[in-house]
């Protein structure tokens, strides 16, 4: 039949059924009709097909066989054509559907000769092309019946303990063989459908975790890639041919390649649950058992291997069974552990995930039917990915809270530094004082002093002072210098209308070192009386405008008597100060700025300090 009538008979065929006619449904019948068959065991690989036709051989029906079958079985097939002459005179070519057999041939004959065609799932010498969902049919003729009524089938089962009594041997016509070929049922797209969205799935997680793994280098992501992958290759493989894209076709090579990856996943999934629940630290019983569960699945990725070279399939079979086994069992015990012994919500995404997994691996064991181990994987997908971003948020938060401790520690390390800083000062003025037999003032001084270092004290809990509360701490400060130095300068405190000093933090006595060298380089220094000290809060955007204004001797007259706050040398004061605007502003690079003061003919007027502290 030319190729343009018959793809125009197979879309018409369609159709058809579409319509609801009778004869297009039995066209479409994908199984095709049933033959009536019988079948002989053996072991003995060197009978022959004269030998099996000539000899006396008692072929039994496959129902009669209870037994599953061994890959060590050979079974000579009978197909009888006796009640089919009728059908198969109406095509000259025809298509036999069997089980899926690794090792096959179909004998036939041709020129009253009888000849073999070799076929099967490791063969691949099947002139015809399989389809996405079906394997292909074996063509014969209606006149290459042995004896005119037979066709015989050597074949070997050797992956699989298979029921006998459970396999089907149907024909069906060229139009037939077309149509599974090249078109699908609604029932096929409700199998592929899931399948194509699975992929789908698998596809985004592996490389949204590929991804995260070479950007975090966290071992989690890379062994959860890879158990994604090799879920993937192992539920999808035969959809999109992936072992023809791979080997080229379909064979033994492939299929060990392929049911490696059903181990590998187990593996992959293993070495992602160590990392993931960071079993070392937490779950020292549970990371012994996963170690050596992992040792266990690599042994059994060996010998599966050498196994299947080897041929010996029987092995492969028992050792797949042990492993699901030991994976079914420890899967159970772990997840039961988990519930009782979890730390975190982290253990809860590992029991259900892995529940979930579980019960499509069964589905797909007991009934035969993929579409569970496709819905259960696709949960289980989901599920740890979800996992994996709590996770993230959880360090995220922990990350953040350890800046901010640290930041608050340092914040204090460095402010213990200004105490001192500013005590020895104050101390040193008391000594001063007292050596020169100013008692009152002494005692005075000394009364403001105590009560400030009661309210340092106080607040030393906190890194942090209300603006307020650090506004008060200054003007004792300032009275104190101010007693010290025989009220010879003047000071003023502005206050913004619109800032709320009882709503505003800044970094306890941020401002001290800059108020002290205006005072002892700025003030003292100036020989006229009118010393006066302005400090002003404003608020500028989000930061707090701090400013520190004298009317000294400016700093080029301080650096020729050798200031403390200028020079290649910074005051200790001003240098930790520094540190700590710089741990507050880390977005800003000018932290303070020092400006000096002039008249139109260049003589100073004295320095202006801006500091601006970000607040939130």
């Amino acid at each position: 039949m030319p190729v343009k009538t018959r793809c125009l008979t197979v879309i018409i065929a369609v159709l058809w059924l579409n319509w609801g006619a009778a004869g297009a449904q039995e066209a479409l019948d994908r199984n095709g009709k049933g033959v009536s068959f019988s079948l002989f065991k053996t072991k003995d690989t060197s009978l022959t097909i004269e030998s099996i036709i000539s000899g006396n051989y008692y072929f039994k029906d496959g129902n009669e066989f209870t037994e599953r079958s061994m890959p060590s079985d050979i079974f000579w097939i009978k197909l009888d054509f006796g009640d089919e002459f009728a059908r198969l005179d109406t095509e000259e070519k025809w298509f036999l559907r069997t089980p899926g057999f690794e090792y096959a041939s179909l004998y036939f004959q041709e020129n009253d000769i009888i000849k073999e065609m070799k076929f099967g799932r490791f063969l691949n010498e099947n002139p015809e092309k399989r389809s996405i969902m079906y394997l292909a049919g074996i063509p014969f003729e209606s006149n290459s019946l042995i004896d005119g009524r037979y066709l015989f089938l050597k074949v070997r089962r050797v992956v699989l303990l298979d029921r006998i009594d459970k396999w089907k041997i149907a024909y069906g016509s060229t139009l037939q063989n077309d149509i599974i070929k090249g078109f699908y049922s609604s029932r096929d797209m409700d199998v592929m459908i899931p399948i194509f969205v699975f992929s789908g799935i698998c596809l985004v997680m592996f490389i949204f975790t590929l991804g995260f793994y070479f950007y975090t280098k966290r071992q989690e992501f890379l062994f959860y890639a890879g158990y994604v992958l090799f879920l993937f290759l192992y539920l999808t493989g035969d959809l999109f041919r992936l072992p023809q894209l791979i080997f080229g076709e379909f064979n033994l090579i492939s299929y060990t390649f392929f049911q490696v990856n059903q181990v590998t996943i187990n593996l992959a999934y293993i070495l992602f649950v160590i990392y993931y629940l960071e079993t070392k630290d937490f779950y020292p019983r549970l990371h012994v058992a996963l170690k050596w569960i992992a040792y266990v699945l690599t042994l059994v990725i060996v010998l599966d291997i050498a196994f299947l070279l080897a041929e010996y399939f029987i092995g492969h079979i028992y050792l797949l069974d042990l492993e699901r086994v030991i994976m079914t069992v420890f899967g159970l015990v772990g997840m039961t552990y988990l519930l009782f012994k979890r730390k975190d919500k982290l253990a809860v995404f590992i029991v259900t995930g892995s529940f979930c997994y579980m019960l499509g691996a069964l589905g797909l064991l007991f009934l035969r039917h993929r579409l569970y181990m496709v819905v259960g994987s696709s949960l289980e997908i989901l599920i740890f990915a979800y996992g994996l971003t709590y996770k993230l948020q959880l360090e995220y938060k922990e990350r953040m809270q350890f800046q901010k401790d640290s930041f608050v520690n340092q914040s204090r390390a460095l402010r213990a530094q200004m105490n001192p800083h500013f005590i020895f000062n104050s101390l040193s003025s008391i000594q001063y004082l007292i050596s020169n037999e100013q008692k009152e003032s002494a005692i005075k001084y000394l009364n403001k002093f105590s009560a400030l270092m009661r309210n340092l004290l106080e607040g030393s809990i906190e890194s942090n002072n209300l603006l307020a509360n650090e506004i008060s701490l200054l003007e004792k400060y300032l009275e104190l210098e101010s007693l010290r130095f025989d009220s010879s300068f003047n000071y003023k405190i502005i206050i913004d209308e619109n800032i709320d000093t009882s709503a505003i933090e800044i970094p306890t006595l941020i401002l001290q070192p800059f108020v002290e060298n205006a005072i002892l380089h700025g003030l003292l220094n100036r020989s006229q009386a009118d010393k006066l000290l302005l400090l002003s809060f404003a608020l500028e955007d989000s930061y707090l405008v701090c400013k520190i204004e004298d009317n000294g001797i400016g700093r080029e007259a301080a650096e020729e008597m050798k200031s403390a706050l200028v020079g290649s040398k910074k005051s200790r004061g001003i240098e930790v100060t520094e540190k700590r605007l710089q741990m507050l502003n880390k977005h800003q690079n000018n932290h303070f700025q020092i400006i000096d003061k002039k008249d139109n003919k260049g003589n100073s007027l004295g320095t202006l300090v801006i500091i601006k502290i970000y607040i939130e």
